[in-house]
């Protein structure tokens, strides 16, 4: 085999990798939370690819063709698509006020959202190749926590700048999951969501 046949997938890899960090860094809103939604995200890839190392380098082929992990693509693809829609959104929407219509119209942390169906796709195709995999279940589910923080901590910032309005929108529009059960108790709502999935994982 020639030694440069590894090469391009690598760098394939290493170019994907620095495009869409330097696009993460930079996909919320304004607001003194800019640069932390990366690492919720960072934690769980590092996981991902820490505890299944045929992931890595050479087997870029696991994700885009292999029959097997074909679910979990799709829900990766979903996630993948419904945080570039938010994102290019957000950006069509910058200095217009409050952003309410559109994914922004279905929750309120469409891109949080959009990068933990994403995630969860990951998840999934880690079970469809080699079983369970609690670390990285259980990287998945920090990484959620990680964004109710960063969500909540946006939201006062938002209260702060826009006041009643955001009050009303707040009241009105799910958190990160499109599902409404308490208008109070979101945070703890988006957990429990999320202890609901991975518990269903376990079942596959």
């Amino acid at each position: 085999m020639p030694k440069n046949s590894g090469k391009k997938p690598r760098r394939l890899i290493e170019a994907l990798s620095a495009f869409f960090l330097c696009l993460f860094q930079y996909v919320p809103v304004v607001g003194p939370w800019r640069g932390l939604m990366i690492f919720p995200l960072a934690f769980y890839i590092f996981e991902f690819f820490w505890s299944l190392p045929e992931f890595r380098e050479q087997q870029l082929h696991l994700f885009l063709f292999e029959p097997k992990l074909m679910f979990g693509r799709i829900v990766v693809l979903i996630g993948f698509l419904i945080f570039l829609a938010a994102f290019v959104q957000m950006l069509k929407a910058r200095r217009k006020g409050l952003l309410t219509s559109g994914l922004y119209s279905v929750v309120r942390h469409p891109q949080y959202f959009g990068i933990i169906i994403l995630t969860l796709g990951l998840t999934i195709m880690s079970i469809q190749w080699s079983g369970w995999h609690t670390s990285v279940a259980l990287a998945w589910l920090i990484e959620v926590f990680g964004y109710i923080l960063l969500a909540s901590y946006e939201e006062r910032c938002l209260l702060k700048e826009y006041g009643k309005e955001y009050a009303e929108y707040k009241q009105k529009v799910p958190f990160i999951f499109p599902i409404r059960l308490s208008k109070t108790l979101d945070p703890l709502i988006t957990i429990l969501i999320a202890l609901i999935i991975i518990f269903l994982l376990t079942l596959i």
